[in-house]
């Protein structure tokens, strides 16, 4: 017969285990595993946007500014080409 304490750990482990999730074991996943997938997660929208933006992209400058500029120089093209009016 299970005790005051034992019921009520046993009432905790259910509540923290879902059987309708697994692990990278195959075992019942738990609040853990979920914290570490969202931390995971995180990590890898981080290294993305850092991409992005300065590092790792196929330019000097990073992708977002590569953009900006590209941009930026369109605008001074449509300007240049507009005719002056005196």
């Amino acid at each position: 017969m299970e005790t005051d304490n034992e019921y009520t750990a046993d009432a905790i482990r259910t509540t923290l285990i879902s059987p309708n999730e697994q692990d990278s074991r195959l075992e019942p996943a738990n609040v853990v595993d979920g914290l570490f997938a969202i931390a995971r997660s995180t990590d890898r929208v981080a290294i993305a946007i850092e991409r992005l933006g300065v590092r790792n992209a196929n330019t000097d400058m990073g992708a977002i500014e590569l953009l900006s500029k590209e941009v930026k120089d369109g605008l001074q093209q449509i300007w240049m080409a507009m005719p002056v009016s005196e």
